[in-house]
């Protein structure tokens, strides 16, 4: 072999040694790569591992409320600053072993120093609610729902789809309570760190029927009629009943004043209206979506001055209502069942108790009834309220004209009498679920009608055509009727 030979095979061999030593290298960088990740990853599992570098090392970690995580340090720590000892606190077992606890919802830092007051270590620390437990709870007890549980600067928001609005509150409920425990607001769980994003497929309507009648108590005593036990007059029977009118199991109970004839409480309110002894003060009708509010007001407003304004000498005024006013709130509950907030008020204007401002202001009082429930009604069900009585005294003087005016004498010519009037409210509610219709679907009263004419109107008396008597040509086969159609309705 000659000195050519010999050299090139010296050359091969360095050169296969020096690849040999960039793959080892290489793959000794991978591994040192691999178990940095390794250690950051495992901050999640309660433990985080800190490199050694001349730089500072940031690490990011997220642990839930009363958790703990173990961090190790490169070299021996000298100072440790947290930047909110509410958040987090640390307990130093070694100069390069500590522990980190998650004390309340938050962020914060924590900054570790070396003995020359150098950073070894920056840890920003996010104390969020352990929501998996939260989530798998959702997935057991309300399974036909597809609610996501998230975890954002100490509070929980809940996202997604359910089937209604009491889903939505059960589940709202459900994460304040988790997040708070043994914290309870006015209206129930604490849900101030809970951001509801839930949605549902529609949104229910309710209408609400409602009676507003006041009953004459002098009448009913005069006409004999106990309200307190079933009586009849003639073929009709009048019955107060203290019932439940629907079952919830043997946990609950409600109060139930019902009017009846045979059945139907509109029948006995008009048999007592048209004898005098019930007057109906308003009806109406109406409709709100579940969650929302809805308000009626038949009456008036009068005017009253608020203040006075001492450099233009002009009086600023507010109007303060009066009448028949109706305010209700319904939230559908499952299975139809309607949750329902009622608030009624009866108001009149009265000098009873009138304030004087000067000679020629004078501001009145105002008489109130006020009646405010909330109950849990299936739809058609029907709620009465009564016992808001109203009594007032009046004074009458009746005799004989001219006597009766004589003094001394005329008191044997004149009578005093003194009438005692006592009214009662009785307020008749009944929601029902409605679902918006077509248009299609819906008529007008006057939908069809077709007027007669002048000689029909004039002679006959009739005011809509009248088809099928005189001339038969509207008649088609099989004793159809073609042409317009038209209808009156009148009693």
């Amino acid at each position: 072999m000659d000195i050519k030979s010999t050299a090139l095979a010296f050359i091969i061999k360095a050169t296969l040694r020096v690849k040999k030593i960039s793959l080892v290298a290489a793959t000794i960088l991978a591994m040192a790569v691999v178990m940095g990740q390794t250690s950051y990853a495992n901050a999640d599992e309660g433990y985080i591992n800190i490199p050694n570098s001349n730089n500072v090392v940031s690490r990011s970690v997220t642990l839930s409320k009363d958790k703990t995580l173990i961090v190790d340090l490169p070299r021996n720590a000298r100072d440790i600053l947290i930047g909110n000892p509410e958040i987090a606190e640390v307990v130093a077992r070694s100069a390069r072993k500590s522990y980190i606890i998650a004390k309340d919802f938050g962020s914060t830092n924590i900054i570790y120093f070396d003995a020359r007051n150098k950073r070894i270590a920056n840890i920003i620390v996010n104390v969020e609610p352990d929501v998996t437990a939260l989530a798998n709870l959702f997935k057991t007890k309300m399974p036909e729902t597809r609610i996501k549980v998230e975890a954002i600067n100490g509070n929980i928001v809940l996202s997604g789809r359910v089937r209604s609005a009491a889903q939505v509150g059960r589940a709202v409920s459900i994460a304040g309570k988790y997040i708070n425990p043994g914290s309870v607001s006015e209206g129930g769980a604490d849900t101030k760190n809970v951001i509801n994003m839930l949605t549902y497929n529609a949104r229910e309507q309710v209408m609400l029927k409602v009676s507003i009648v006041e009953m004459q108590r002098n009448s009913v005593k005069q006409l004999g009629i106990d309200l307190s036990a079933i009586t009849s007059i003639g073929s009709s029977i009048v019955s107060f009943a203290n019932a439940n009118p629907f079952a919830l199991g043997n946990a609950t109970g409600g109060l139930n004043a019902g009017i009846g004839l045979g059945g139907s409480t509109p029948s006995i309110l008009k048999a007592l209206e048209t004898i005098g002894v019930v007057k109906t003060l308003a009806e109406p009708v109406l409709t709100a979506i579940s969650g929302e509010s809805a308000s009626f007001l038949a009456g008036g407003e009068f005017p009253i001055p608020s203040g006075y304004d001492a450099d233009t000498g002009t009086v600023s005024v507010e109007y303060k209502p009066f009448g028949v006013a109706l305010t209700f709130t319904p939230v559908v509950l499952d299975r139809g069942r309607i949750s329902l907030k009622v608030n009624t008020e009866v108001s009149e204007v009265s000098s009873e108790g009138a304030f004087a401002i000067s000679n020629n202001i004078t501001l009145p009082s105002i008489k109130v009834r006020r009646t405010t429930t909330t109950v849990e009604l299936p739809s058609g069900g029907s709620l009465v309220l009564a016992g808001l009585i109203q009594e007032s005294t009046k004074k009458t003087i009746s005799g004989i004209p001219f006597f009766k005016d004589i003094p001394i004498l005329g008191t044997l010519f004149r009578s005093v009498d003194y009438i005692n009037n006592e009214t009662e409210l009785v307020i008749i509610a009944t929601p029902y679920l409605v679902d918006a219709v077509a248009e299609s679907d819906l008529e007008r009263p006057d939908s069809g009608f077709v007027m007669t004419d002048d000689f029909h109107g004039s002679f006959m008396g009739q005011m809509n055509a009248i088809y099928g008597q005189g001339d038969a040509s509207g008649v088609a086969d099989g004793g159809k009727l073609s042409g317009d159609f038209g209808f009156v309705d009148g009693e």
